[in-house]
């Protein structure tokens, strides 16, 4: 019994001790990488939300431009390259305007130059607006 008195003291600072260094260090790591999962979750879902809110935003503002100044200079032949640059100006202001500075925030740490990126956007939602207007009326004809 005296044997095994001192034996346990022995074991448990040969085995035990060194497990729970292990066994700390294990559970950090684990910690770490649920913690960086989680986050990245949270940035896809943020990134997600707001990269919708932009998309949806620019395609209302094209649609709204062209309602209220585009047809409206069509109709009188006066769309020329200077009413292109307003009709450009308005719908990015308005884009601009219209996003929260939370969502200008994400947007500008994911994209970086935000007005390259909604420049750009813009510029293709108008192309994609002008081809369904031209598949519009080549199936009217």
């Amino acid at each position: 019994m005296d044997f095994l008195k001192e034996l346990l003291p022995i074991i448990f600072m040969c085995v035990v001790i060194p497990a729970l260094g292990i066994l700390t260090t294990f559970i950090v790591t684990f910690i770490q990488k649920k913690k960086e999962e989680l986050q990245d979750k949270i940035d896809n879902e943020l990134l997600k939300k707001y990269t919708g809110m932009l998309m949806d935003t620019i395609a209302t503002c094209v649609v709204a431009t062209n309602q209220t100044y585009v047809n409206a200079l069509k109709k009188q032949g006066k769309f020329d390259s200077e009413a292109q640059k307003e009709a450009f100006r308005l719908t990015y202001d308005a884009v601009m305007n219209i996003l929260s500075e939370e969502a200008i925030h994400y947007l500008t740490v994911f994209y970086g130059d935000l007005n390259i990126t909604v420049t750009e956007l813009i510029e293709k939602e108008v192309a994609e607006a002008y081809n369904r207007k031209d598949d519009e009326d080549n199936a009217a004809a």
